[in-house]
């Protein structure tokens, strides 16, 4: 066995435990801490930090992480104090890469991503919710922000 087949059965049983010995609320802050620390490490709060400084208002800046190939799977959109996101395929580099498989419950990390990516955006605390998700089977990934 190798050790990125390990790495892939690691990850399974992780998710398979989380599942079975986790309450929902702690699987979603666990999950979201994952996600925040994607973020960090895949250097996309630095680009919109860099965008940021180049743009006067939300709307040139979700136009901006639009125009930024590979940033996300999907286009940020705004309506109100609500911005919205639909992916019609996975947007997580693990999944793409097929080093985990899709699942509800990793779909969670997603909301840490977008949460340390538009709290940083909007400098203010923001709600994540994601609506319909490839993980649990429906045909797109649906983000909601709420600020």
């Amino acid at each position: 066995m190798t050790e990125l087949e390990l790495l892939k059965k690691w990850v399974r049983a992780l998710m398979a435990g989380l599942d079975k010995e986790i309450d929902e609320k702690t699987k979603t802050r666990l999950m979201e801490y994952c996600g925040r620390a994607c973020a960090r490490h895949y250097k996309s709060i630095e680009k919109v930090k860099k965008l940021q400084r180049k743009t006067k208002d939300i709307d040139e800046l979700l136009d901006r992480l639009n125009q930024q190939k590979g940033f996300w799977c999907g286009e940020w959109m705004r309506k109100g104090k609500i911005i919205y996101s639909v992916c019609q395929e996975c947007g997580c580099p693990l999944v793409r890469a097929s080093l985990v498989e899709k699942s509800p419950t990793f779909c969670r990390c997603s909301l840490g991503w977008v949460k340390a990516v538009f709290e940083q955006a909007l400098g203010i605390p923001i709600k994540v919710q994601l609506i319909q998700a490839k993980g649990k089977g429906d045909k797109v990934c649906k983000y909601i922000v709420r600020f």
